[in-house]
């Protein structure tokens, strides 16, 4: 399942379904965020599904309550070869048509739209549906006839989404909606002096709707990839209210296949909309690459300094360092606060007491350190310089002298997710 907190779809069907199904953020990637700006995500609904399909390969793949929740919305209309999608008129009399076509009743462009779907059929005395519709034009016209019972909101459309997941045999289009979430109180995208969704806020929904289909309907994995986004080119029509909902829907017009099948290069266009009228188009060409891959891709192209550069560490990450030494036979260890640290050697700090001598005349010291989300890092080290300070603060340099290629990677990409440049700094 794919909602917020784990939730389980004969959970979401025995209970009440919620307002919203906000995305878990382990599927858009915003680790740092309190919330996704996508919710209620789905791939397009078949209008109609074979009547053998639906009875055998549905009815076999789910629960007994998944398919009573589905036929509430798919049903078989007059002994037809297919379950049908509730969401639409499939036949208008007459005399509604010519109520609401009358000279007086809608506008031509109304009756022109209307009348390009619906055919007269003289054997049943009706118009009958023929066309095919998208979801814009189900809606308009629900809204024309006023034929709110047919709505099918976007939470339903997303649980019917979700169940129908399951079986291989219901054809799939690689067409995705999906509702953007805005968070009022978001500190980036929502300043208080704000009277519309800031365009920055629509892209970066659309970039999240764009890497949340990669991972749920494109096979890649949560963990162990990485997005090269290659390009990303955002189009504004007009603004968009920050007190009604938008729409978004993304057609994957191009994609090529790894090995396992799972997405490897993609191009995304995604269409935001606010009230049936387009008020965004975003178009995202990215390329998904095994973490592993990608680092080898990186060793060769790091940059050489004449310095080896420090890193501090920025303010979300707690880096923690214990510095093992031996008294006789006696393990020991000294903890400290990292103050920068770099591929080659760190500095640290330590309030109102100096590292005892051992330390200081052992070369061949143990350190750990451990990382919010990269993990630890394990190798020896030795005391370069120390220096007491008037405050009653020591610092210490150290250097690396040994360290494994898996700790090195870590430590690598430690430095690139939580490191910032120490510019100019003096050599010690």
């Amino acid at each position: 399942m794919w909602v917020q907190n784990h939730a389980k779809v004969d959970q979401l069907l025995r209970g009440r379904l919620p307002e919203i199904l906000i995305l878990d953020k382990a599927y858009t990637r915003t680790y740092s965020q309190d919330d996704s700006f996508v919710a209620n995500i789905r791939r397009t609904l078949p209008r109609e599904i074979p009547a053998d399909v639906f009875e055998n390969a549905v009815a076999s793949a789910i629960t007994t309550d998944e398919y009573e929740f589905l036929s509430s919305y798919y049903d078989r209309v007059d002994g037809g070869e297919a379950y049908m999608l509730r969401s639409i008129p499939r036949h208008i009399s007459r005399e509604l048509m010519a109520q609401h076509t009358g000279d007086v009743a809608f506008p031509e462009s109304d009756r022109q739209f209307l009348l390009k779907f619906y055919t007269f059929d003289e054997h049943q005395g009706r118009y009958a549906l023929t066309g095919y519709m998208t979801e814009a034009d189900e809606i308009r016209v629900l809204k024309l006839f006023n034929m709110k019972s047919l709505h099918i909101s976007n939470v339903e459309k997303a649980t019917v989404s979700q169940i129908l997941s399951q079986v291989a045999e219901v054809p799939k289009k690689d067409i995705f909606f999906a509702n953007m979430h805005v968070p009022r109180n978001h500190k980036f995208f929502s300043p208080p002096n704000l009277k519309h969704i800031s365009g920055m806020q629509i892209t970066e929904a659309a970039r999240q709707f764009a890497i949340a289909c990669h991972h749920i309907y494109g096979g890649v994995p949560l963990t162990d990839v990485t997005f090269l986004l290659e390009s990303l080119a955002s189009e504004f029509y007009q603004y968009a209210k920050v007190n009604l909902p938008v729409k978004m829907r993304a057609i994957l017009k191009e994609v090529k296949l790894d090995k396992q099948n799972a997405w490897r290069n993609t191009e995304f266009e995604i269409t935001a909309y606010q009230q049936n009228m387009e008020i965004s188009k975003v178009t995202t060409r990215a390329t998904i690459l095994p973490l592993k891959i990608y680092r080898k891709l990186k060793s060769g192209q790091e940059e050489v300094y004449e310095i080896d550069p420090r890193f501090h560490p920025n303010d979300r990450v707690r880096i923690s360092i214990s510095i093992r030494y031996t008294d006789g036979d006696e393990p020991r260890k000294w903890d400290c606060r990292i103050v920068n640290f770099s591929k080659g050697g760190f500095q640290t700090r330590s309030d109102g007491k100096e590292p005892p001598l051992l330390l200081l005349q052992n070369p061949r010291l143990e350190f750990f350190m451990h990382f919010d989300q990269a993990g630890f890092v394990y190798g020896r080290c030795k005391n370069v310089w120390t220096r007491m300070d008037e405050d009653d603060v020591c610092w210490a340099g150290f250097a690396i002298t040994e360290m494994s290629g898996i700790d090195r990677e870590t430590l690598s990409d430690a430095i690139v997710r939580f490191g910032r440049l120490v510019e100019g700094r003096e050599i010690q």
